[in-house]
């Protein structure tokens, strides 16, 4: 069994999803949930963690809409700016849904050439995350890790996970920064994983390409801090929904125990995401 930490769902008329062009025709189109719920039954994905596709507070509100109506939602994470006046009111907003279970930010928020007022500014926006018992995802270059890791460490007890293994560069084989950064990262023990968005980094199935990261990974973080993810329905871009899973599956050290891979298959978002059953 799996929940799939990370799926987007998207709905082209909403008009707010700047990074979806029309010379990308596999992605501008819509992506609901029935398109996916075949492909979660097949491989028995009993929840998912929709995460978002828009920075606004709309499209955080109508994912919301859309988990009350499909109970495979069983969370939502919104795209909210640390630096935006109504940051405080929105995320209370957000929170009076059960099924908000955090904010994903950017790592514009970690510039180091930030003025002063602005690093307050996430400070306090991170504070108040980790004081409601939020989630923070981080959608990161590894050049941004160094400032990541630093801003985190004076919020000791806030639950970050970050994203697609931190998004090193697969195909370019680099791995001084992204290697330096997540292992000072899983110093820090609220921080989480996903191994999410790998097809697309490796351009396809290509194991032999992510074995070095998802390896060290696995060093570094244990089995009680990674997640499996998909991201579809970009993941498309390189493969279909069993070649997500089955590279994930692929990329699971055999030293693992059953229960290790039930924890990062399904075990850890259920504990960090509040997903009952």
């Amino acid at each position: 069994m799996y929940v799939d930490s990370h799926v987007h769902y998207w709905q082209l008329a909403r008009g707010d999803y700047g990074w979806l062009k029309p010379s990308n025709p596999l992605l501008y189109q819509d992506y609901l949930p029935d398109r996916l719920s075949g492909e979660l039954g097949k491989y028995g994905v009993e929840a998912v963690i929709a995460v978002q596709a828009a920075p606004t507070f709309e499209e955080a509100t109508y994912l919301l809409e859309l988990s009350g109506e499909r109970p495979e939602i069983a969370g939502v994470i919104g795209g909210l700016d640390p630096l935006t006046a109504g940051f405080q009111e929105e995320l209370a907003a957000l929170c009076a849904n059960r099924r908000f279970r955090g904010i994903r930010v950017g790592g514009s928020v970690f510039d180091p050439g930030l003025p002063d007022h602005d690093r307050k500014k996430v400070l306090s926006a991170l504070g108040t995350c980790k004081d409601a018992g939020l989630v923070v995802e981080l959608l990161v270059d590894p050049r941004r890790l160094a400032e990541v890791a630093a801003t985190l460490a004076q919020l000791p007890g806030l639950t970050v996970v970050v994203d697609h293994l931190g998004c090193p560069a697969v195909k370019e084989r680099a791995t001084e920064q992204w290697m330096a950064g997540m292992e000072r990262l899983s110093e820090l023990p609220g921080v989480y994983v996903k191994l999410s968005g790998m097809m697309t980094m490796a351009g396809g199935r290509r194991p032999e390409l992510l074995r070095p990261y998802t390896d060290r990974l696995h060093q570094w973080y244990g089995a009680s801090r990674l997640l499996f993810g998909s991201d579809w329905p970009v993941a498309l871009q390189a493969g279909g929904y069993v070649d997500v899973v089955d590279l994930f599956e692929e990329l699971l050290p055999d030293t693992l125990t059953f229960e290790e891979k039930g924890w990062i298959r399904a075990g850890n978002a259920k504990r960090i995401y509040g997903i009952e059953g």
